[in-house]
């Protein structure tokens, strides 16, 4: 399927607007979110403030982009499709209407489109089930859906239709969904690695502008030996010295990472881009903000946090 026009683009033919929209009954289903477990498939519960915008752990602590797919499934139903077509409408009545998605991210780079449907001229009311799979470690950042009607196949046109196969037929997107596959950001993205006499822990920064990079993975990786003799204990955590030992990680490698951005990359806090809820520069400001650390030396930066996460840290027994 190939797709030959922009939404930036102006128009020249008859397009599917509101009004349109309205007649046509055309309605879109909240999406819904799935994800394959030990246990089985388990569905992320989103509530009635659902916005469209999935910040996945927000909704589910349990899902990592590491260890989970992640499906999405979402409804288009069309009470009166026939309104779509005939001279009145957007393309003649033999034509076919195909629906489609446009997966979109800045973060990592790719973009796809994927056709998922087809709508036929008819007065019985129709559905279309849209579902598609990320498998797991697929993706990150910030993910764009955006779904659209397109011209699918002619078979007549008018000088006022579109007259070529994947030409854009919605005026607008039908729904639009984004999803955060990082969370809020303010927790540390840990890894495991595998060094016979290496280090329990090591820190890497990967970033190249913490005011627009992603505090995920791939910029900025905390990762703990797996065998190194502290690390079952440590991920265990059942001990207050044990969890006091991980709470001392934590405040390290957080202590580092605040010093590289603010004090020796020379990036403020005022800089930080709203769009861009999730970069690294935002989750130091988060950091800064909630934990009231004073930023004036990495003396400080660390001793700052750990008055205030020391007894976070080690929690009850």
């Amino acid at each position: 399927m190939t797709l030959i026009q922009s939404t930036n683009q102006v128009s020249l033919y008859r397009q599917i607007d509101s009004n349109m929209i309205e007649a046509a009954g055309i309605e879109v289903s909240t999406p819904q979110f799935f994800y394959n477990t030990s246990e089985g498939v388990k569905e992320i519960e989103l509530g009635e403030e659902f916005d469209n915008v999935l910040t996945i752990n927000e909704f589910d602590t349990e899902w990592s982009p590491k260890e989970n797919d992640l499906t999405v499934k979402q409804k288009f139903t069309f009470a009166n499709p026939s309104v779509l077509f005939g001279d009145k409408g957007v393309t003649m009545n033999d034509n076919k209407i195909g629906l489609a998605v446009h997966i979109h991210s800045k973060t990592s780079g790719n973009q796809k489109k994927i056709n998922f449907g087809s709508q036929i001229n008819t007065q019985n009311k129709m559905e279309v089930q849209f579902e598609y799979n990320f498998p797991k470690d697929s993706i990150r950042g910030i993910i764009g859906m955006d779904f659209f009607m397109y011209l699918q196949d002619i078979v007549e046109t008018r000088t006022y239709h579109a007259n070529q196969i994947g030409m854009r037929l919605s005026a607008e997107d039908l729904s639009n969904l984004i999803i955060v596959v990082d969370g809020e950001g303010s927790a540390f993205p840990i890894t495991e690695f595998n060094e016979k006499n290496g280090p329990l822990w090591i820190l890497e920064k990967k970033w190249a502008d913490a005011t627009e990079d992603i505090f995920d993975s791939s910029n900025v990786n905390l990762s703990l030996n797996i065998v190194h003799p502290l690390f079952e204990q440590i991920k265990g955590g059942k001990t207050k010295a044990i969890r006091a030992l991980m709470g001392d990680i934590m405040v390290q490698a957080m202590s580092m990472l605040i010093q590289q951005v603010l004090i020796i990359e020379e990036n403020t806090l005022d800089a930080v881009d709203e769009s861009i809820s999730n970069s690294i520069l935002a989750v130091v400001k988060y950091w800064v903000t909630t934990f009231e650390v004073d930023t004036t030396s990495l003396f400080t930066i660390m001793n700052s946090l750990r008055r205030r996460l020391d007894h976070e840290m080690l929690g009850g027994e």
